[in-house]
């Protein structure tokens, strides 16, 4: 198992210790009938909890395709106006037993798609408690069988399922929020959410969280709550609502998350700024919601079944630290923005893929923009970033830079300017090839960029270059290079470069060609849904060991300057450290041994 920095280790142990209690009595799904009056709890503004009726409508036991579901009517002032959606899911209900006792018989979790929101599904608790909080590793499929077969429906047997519960369960989908991220500049949001509605994963920008702050909260069936999978400045995450605590270990959501077993993101409080009404299920969301942002780390998510999500509260989970410093070379201003990726390396990167390279490109997008106060269209920047992993004695670094001359709009109908886009996909890249790699998971213990940008586009292009008259394969010789600088004057200037060694005798063309600027095609598509790029029929094994891993990452930076083709010969030219040289021109000189 993969242990602790000594970092993450003292924040775990700065994590205040909740209170020990005991879970609430639970009533199994046999008990519950129809007409039965009972009380939901939620969040619906700040961090309050507030009650509303609930009313047993039907009770589906036994489905081996939906498993059992209770069919549920809500009303009262805190769900009259907007009904129930997204950030609801969780929701406790608790109805009394024949003795009076309140007891929970499970959480709001599906939607039926009803109009006003007012009617919904949700998962009988003894199934979102059969959710194992300490998942086994490498039994992940069978845990989720397990689950999905298990308790919900055992010891039950129903007659006919009326009319009403067979359109519910057949309509039926999980209330999952969209995926909220905070701390993004509006540039960087707009373009995050349109290329996420076009990739079919919805995310919602929303608000950091209340002016100042709010107490950290200790969490009860009824809390508002986030699964983050990053804290900090740029904090993403799902929010909904707490189902069922017994001592340290918290259930959510009484649906899955991805449903993948095993996992290791953040267990956070939340905020509720309002909740959205949405009857008629217009926009992006297309539904009611609650807009809500995650709050103070309270422990780990260690589990996610297809009827629940579990963790504990106490410990946090290993992240990755990322940090990013932005300097505008006009004005010598600077802006840094610190967040921490939940790292999912030692639990097989469940997700496919890892959070910090989803979260560590944004950093990048946002603080530059927060730096600039706008995206401008001609843009010049360099990006350095440096990449610590555990197992590798020294950081590896790369450097590339980046000239946008336009605001053309990317294939993916985002605007994000081409030196954004272009260093956020290259951070992701390399971030990626690190995922990729096959061997036991690199420990990345950090993460830092500098990125340097100034307004205006340093581009040049090739009016004509001469050569001595004569030149020797293999040797240095300098080239008088003529330049058109875009938007500016001519200049001349002299560069060195190497004739290749293999160019043949006698007299030759050599043609220079250097490099436009970035057109940022992939906007932000790449980092929220992977390169699409056909690959080879046997699999992309990835880097085969530590020393491939390093070259790969390394690789990540390209040059930028100017090549030289002699025949079938091509190598690098020159490169000149102010402005990116663009066009072609041809030379010819003799070339000798």
């Amino acid at each position: 198992m993969r242990l602790l920095t000594v970092a993450a280790a003292v924040a775990a142990l700065l994590v205040p210790a909740a209170p020990a209690f005991a879970g609430d009595p639970t009533m199994p799904l046999w008990q519950v009938s129809a007409g039965m009056r009972c009380t939901g709890y939620s969040v619906v503004q700040g961090t309050t909890i507030s009650s509303f009726n609930v009313d047993v409508l039907d009770v589906a036991g036994g489905e081996a395709t939906a498993g059992a579901r209770i069919l549920i009517g809500v009303s009262g002032p805190a769900v009259d106006a907007t009904g129930i959606g997204p950030g609801f899911s969780g929701s406790p209900i608790y109805c009394p037993d024949g003795a009076g006792t309140n007891r929970v018989i499970g959480a709001i979790s599906e939607s039926i798609n009803e109009y006003g929101g007012k009617a919904a599904l949700a998962t009988p608790i003894d199934a979102i408690i059969g959710t194992p909080v300490d998942v086994p590793g490498r039994t992940n499929a069978t845990a989720s069988r397990a689950t999905k077969g298990g308790a919900a429906g055992a010891g039950v047997s129903r007659g006919a399922l009326s009319p009403r519960m067979k359109a519910a369960l057949a309509s039926a989908k999980p209330i999952v929020a969209p995926m909220s991220v905070s701390g993004l500049t509006p540039s960087v949001a707009n373009a995050l959410t349109t290329a996420s509605a076009k990739a079919g994963r919805p995310v919602l920008a929303v608000p950091p969280g209340p002016l100042g702050t709010f107490a950290p909260q200790t969490l009860q069936p009824g809390s508002a709550v986030a699964v983050g999978y990053s804290t900090g400045d740029v904090r993403t995450s799902s929010v909904g609502t707490v189902t069922y605590v017994d001592g340290d270990r918290v259930w959510v959501f009484g649906h899955q998350l991805e449903g993948v077993g095993r996992r290791a993101l953040l267990l956070q409080d939340a905020y509720v700024f309002r909740i959205v009404n949405n009857p008629l299920a217009l926009g992006q969301i297309g539904t009611t919601y609650k807009l809500a942002s995650s709050g103070h780390d309270l422990g780990t998510i260690s589990s996610d079944g297809l009827n629940g999500v579990a963790g504990r509260t106490g410990a946090l989970p290993h992240t990755v630290p990322v940090q990013v410093i932005a300097r505008d070379l006009d004005t010598n201003g600077m802006l840094a923005v610190n967040t921490s990726a939940a790292d999912e390396a030692a639990v097989d990167l469940p997700s496919g893929g890892s959070w910090t390279s989803f979260v560590a490109p944004l950093a990048v997008s946002s603080a530059a923009s927060g730096l600039l106060g706008s995206v401008p269209a001609r843009l010049t920047g360099e990006m350095c970033a440096r990449i610590a992993i555990q197992q590798i004695t020294k950081p590896v670094r790369f450097c590339n830079r980046y000239v946008s001359v336009s605001a053309a709009q990317a294939d993916d109908g985002t605007q994000l300017n081409a030196v954004l886009s272009g260093a956020a996909n290259d951070l992701a890249g390399a971030i990626s090839t690190i995922d990729a790699y096959t061997g036991t998971p690199p420990n990345v213990t950090g993460i830092n960029v500098l990125i340097k940008v100034r307004r205006g586009a340093d581009q040049a292009f090739i009016r004509s270059i001469k050569l001595p008259a004569r030149v020797r394969a293999g040797q240095k010789v300098r080239a008088r290079v003529s330049l058109q600088r875009v938007r500016g004057g001519t200049l001349v200037r002299n560069y060195t470069f190497r004739v290749p060694a293999d160019a043949a005798r006698g007299s030759q063309r050599f043609r220079f060609i250097g490099q436009d600027a970035d057109a940022g095609d992939d906007g932000l598509t790449t980092i929220i849904i992977g390169d699409d790029d056909e690959r080879d029929e046997g699999g992309d094994p990835g880097p085969r060991n530590l020393k491939e891993l390093e070259a790969q990452l390394k690789a990540t930076e390209r040059f930028d300057g100017v090549t030289v083709r002699v025949g079938r010969s091509r190598a690098e030219a020159f490169r000149d450290d102010e402005f990116r040289i663009s066009g072609t021109a041809d030379a010819t000189t003799r070339v000798t041994r």
